[in-house]
């Protein structure tokens, strides 16, 4: 269940910030790829993290 409420959160906290900002215009493109990306990049972190952390258990 926390892993869907994470889920969750993330995309409408992504909704949230991919609204077209006054200062920075039309042209953000370059905004959006990078936040996806540093989205991807926890998200994959987290996994690799939580897998470990599950392999762990495992052993002892």
């Amino acid at each position: 269940m926390k892993i869907i409420t994470l889920l969750v959160t993330l995309l409408v906290s992504a909704s949230a910030f991919a609204h077209e900002d006054h200062h920075l215009g039309e042209d953000h493109l370059g905004y959006h790829i990078a936040f996806y990306a540093l989205l991807a990049l926890v998200v994959f972190k987290g996994y690799g993290w939580w897998k470990a952390k599950k392999a762990k258990r495992k052993e002892d």
